[in-house]
This record gives structure tokens, sequence and C-alpha cells, in this order.
């Protein structure tokens, strides 16, 4: 438990907007590194730097909620109750269940023609980064989305174009890598990020259930 959660919500609310810009920010940062654009650096070294500072956002901005989530009194009901539209791709029939080495693979073990659009809880996206076996940068043409990327004809000439937008990611944990690959939106994750980061506590309820054990409830 953290002993006050307001210096995690300001740095939450930070990695938040951090993330957001990385949506466009980051792939023309490693556009740069890959040409050697960027001054005094090895363009490989350049290249991990900027998917390390997007990752350690992320993977601490899970955490930061997901403890959060775990003390009543430190965010209000509503904030505990919101949910993130996410889509999964299954495992197709018959298909081995990924390992540590194919995850990172091609992943061609999940079907990505049968995407299903499904509502999950706050603590479940976190906990697929926290104790992801598969964790996946995803990239589209910027305003494109993911699915749209992938479905493009071969015909199309976008499909020549270098991604420019940070969609999202994709993310298995391993227990949930036995049925689904689950895409994560970049904007879902900010957008939670950014509702724990802003939620005040008003008033907490304490009450004792019939076996005496204390409840709390924020508002």
């Amino acid at each position: 438990m953290f002993n006050e959660s307001w210096p995690w919500k300001r740095d939450l609310a930070h990695a938040a907007e951090r993330l957001e810009r990385a949506r466009l920010g980051l792939p023309a940062v490693l556009d740069q590194a890959v040409d050697g654009e960027l001054d005094g650096a090895d363009s490989y070294e350049a290249e991990i730097e900027a998917l390390y500072l997007v990752e350690r956002d992320v993977m601490n901005g899970a955490f930061a909620v997901r403890r959060l989530l775990g003390m009543p009194s430190k965010v209000t009901k509503a904030t505990r109750e919101t949910k993130a539209r996410v889509v999964r791709y299954p495992l197709r029939v018959g298909a081995k269940t990924p390992d540590v080495w194919d995850a990172i693979g091609d992943l061609t073990m999940y079907d990505r023609e049968a995407p299903a659009e499904v509502m999950v809880t706050a603590n479940e996206v976190c906990n697929l980064f926290v104790h992801s076996l598969i964790m996946r940068f995803a990239w589209t043409l910027e305003s494109l989305a993911l699915g749209d990327w992938w479905a493009l004809d071969e015909s199309d000439p976008r499909v020549e174009c270098t991604p420019d937008e940070l969609a999202g990611w994709l993310v298995a944990s391993d227990k949930s890598s036995t049925q689904h690959l689950t895409f994560i939106p970049l904007r879902e994750l900010v957008r939670i990020m950014r509702l724990f980061a802003e939620d005040e506590v008003t008033m907490v309820t304490n009450r004792r259930n019939p076996q005496g054990r204390m409840h709390s409830t924020a508002s």
C-alpha cells in the first residue's frame, strides 16, 4: 500500500502526457535514430532508449493504477468501475500456446482476421501489462485504425508507407496467451491513467460486514 496516493497520481498524470506525445512523437524519434540524425547518439542505442522510455511509462503506470485499485480509500467507486475497450485476437484452433521464444516471433498463432471488441476492467488492462509474456508495440498510419492498417489490400499505395503512429500495444499474460492476444489502444491506456490521476476522494465511508471485517468506500 502507498503511504500517500497524491505523488503517485501526480506522476501518473505526467506519464499519461508523455505517452500521448509518444503516439506521434515516438515514430519520428525512431526514424531519426535509424537515419543517424540524433547528435552524438549511436543509432541502435538511441532507438532502444526511445522505446525503453515509453515501456517504462506504460509499466509504471499500469503498476500505479493496479495498486490504487487495491486501496479502496484512495480512489472513488466511479473511477474504480471504469472499463476499457480492447480487441482480442483468438488463438488459432490447434495452435500451440506461445512460450517465451514464440513471444518474440511473428505471433501467427493468433488469428488477426477474427477480432473481437470487448470491454474489460482497468485492473485487467493493468494485469496484462504487469504480467505480460507478450508486449509488442503496435504501429499504424496516423488516423488509421490498427485493424484497417492490417486489412489494407496489397494494391493500396498506403502499404508502402512507413507507419507514423503508435496505435497501442499487443499484449498477453502467461495465462491469457492460452486463449487470445489483446490489443490495448494507446488512447484507452492514456484515458485510464488520466482518470486515476485526476480522481479526487472527498469522503470515505467505513462499514463492517457481519464477519466484522472493515470495508471502505470512497466517493
